[in-house]
């Protein structure tokens, strides 16, 4: 089973894009594992599992254009420790248990207004993986124009568009033959 720990961020091809997208999953103690069967195809995302790497990162690059995916406590933590979060942050995407989600939305509200610039979801862990393609296929197609059309990496970054194209094709099939 692949998990978060399968995403390999391909650091060659999405280095110089000008969208970038992390995922923090900082777990101490046991840790709930989320499925992503289609991890192997997430080379876009960045991985954390350590809130204060990912905050360095993020702040260090204040020129990208950051969503963020991150697990609910591992915001609550961030957001407690941060006075302000960084302008290259634009979304942060919280997933979290589907039981936590009302608790988890009226504690994001508390610190929302002092974020003018970011915006904010909240999915359920059960759906990550749908989610991260869904998303991962927006992303990717906006990423077209970063790239010299023909060039190498801009063929590199097609084929990984087609393949979550056809994950993402898979899933819905899969979804529209559920009896």
């Amino acid at each position: 089973m692949q998990t978060t720990d399968n995403i390999i961020f391909d650091d060659n091809l999405y280095r110089s894009a000008t969208h970038w997208t992390f995922l923090l999953y900082e777990q101490n103690g046991v840790s709930l594992t989320i499925p992503l069967p289609n991890a192997d195809l997430m080379s876009f995302i960045k991985p954390f599992n350590n809130i204060s790497q990912c905050q360095e990162f993020v702040e260090t690059n204040l020129r990208k254009i950051i969503t963020l995916f991150v697990w609910d406590e591992n915001i609550q933590q961030w957001l407690t420790d941060a006075p302000s979060i960084p302008i290259s942050l634009h979304e942060i995407k919280i997933f979290c248990n589907s039981c936590d989600r009302s608790f988890v939305n009226a504690s994001i509200r508390r610190h929302m207004h002092r974020f003018k610039n970011t915006t904010f979801e909240i999915i359920t862990d059960d759906k990550l993986n749908y989610d991260l393609m869904l998303f991962g296929v927006g992303h990717l197609k906006k990423l077209f124009t970063d790239f010299q059309p023909n060039s190498s990496p801009y063929r590199k970054l097609i084929l990984n568009y087609k393949r979550l194209c056809r994950a993402l094709a898979n899933y819905f099939w899969d979804e529209a033959n559920v009896e």
